[in-house]
């Protein structure tokens, strides 16, 4: 069972949309806590899933979608066999992480890593786990420290690759981070990952960045692209602020706001600043970076 704030996190949905889905269109019906919290099942998981697939990469209306739902639901998962041959590493790595061990965890991750190419790895094993792990924690199966280990471990796999792809100087140079009060920084990670793999510099700051003095290494460092990323509303007017008087410096800086938290926020109207990038990174990147 899911938290609507798992959930959210999980699909990239704010929260206020799921709850909109769902007493507007009845496409979930979660269960309740004792204390009135929402639970989801794996099947409403999917279904939002695929809920928002058809409403944001296929740009189906809501409505039309929903009834295509009633229509001809998704069609069921193939047995875990087919559909996640990934399922033994993670299961093999996260019982080393809980474990606190540290040698089983390497060399399980490195067996990935030679089986696989390294974003697949992370998005289908690294990033998987983290979640499980995320999720026995807030039902009190593991301990504050088996957690902080685990998401610890896999981000520093993470910060490896950051450190060793190569650099094409001739690309823009990235400035990646999350805001004072954001601590959720996987996502910023893998998407660091996914422009360092296309060859750009990325100064990757991490969690909890104050913005003052970032201006100053902008131009210190000719900073062209600057990655935020947030899953918390509360700094997204201090921030846009923020985007605002940069581009006033220099018109030509590019910014990326994602997180769960963008969606249904006010944007500002700029074609130096994109947001929401979905899960086609690719084509944002040929329509908004060249």
């Amino acid at each position: 069972m899911y938290s609507i704030k798992q959930v959210s996190e999980r699909l990239d949905i704010p929260a206020v949309t799921i709850r909109a889905w769902e007493n507007r269109y009845n496409v979930v019906a979660p269960t309740r806590t004792e204390g009135g919290h929402r639970l989801y099942s794996e099947k409403d998981f999917e279904t939002l899933k695929w809920i928002k697939t058809q409403v944001h990469e296929k740009n189906m209306k809501i409505s039309d979608a929903v009834r295509l739902l009633q229509e001809s639901p998704p069609a069921s998962d193939p047995p875990t066999s087919q559909n996640d041959k990934h399922g033994e590493l993670k299961e093999e790595l996260y019982e080393a992480l809980v474990n606190l061990d540290t040698q089983e965890a390497n060399q399980i991750a490195d067996l990935a890593f030679s089986l696989y190419d390294y974003e697949e790895v992370f998005h289908q094993i690294l990033i998987q786990v983290l979640y499980k792990v995320g999720d026995e924690w807030e039902n009190g199966a593991i301990s504050v420290a088996q957690e902080h280990f685990a998401s610890q471990f896999i981000i520093n796999r993470c910060t490896q690759f950051l450190r060793v792809l190569p650099v094409n100087p001739a690309l823009p140079k990235v400035l990646a981070f999350c805001p004072e009060g954001e601590q959720h920084q996987i996502g910023l990670m893998v998407f660091s990952l996914f422009l360092k793999k296309k060859g750009h510099d990325v100064i990757y700051l991490g969690p909890n960045t104050p913005l003052e003095g970032l201006s100053d290494l902008i131009k210190m460092k000719d900073i062209r692209v600057v990655a935020i990323s947030m899953t918390n509303p509360n700094p997204i007017e201090k921030v846009e602020n923020w985007i605002q008087s940069c581009l006033k410096m220099d018109p030509s800086l590019k910014f990326i706001v994602g997180g769960s938290c963008v969606k249904d926020c006010p944007k500002l109207e700029s074609k130096s600043v994109s947001y929401s990038l979905g899960s086609d990174w690719d084509r944002w990147y040929d329509s908004f970076m060249r």
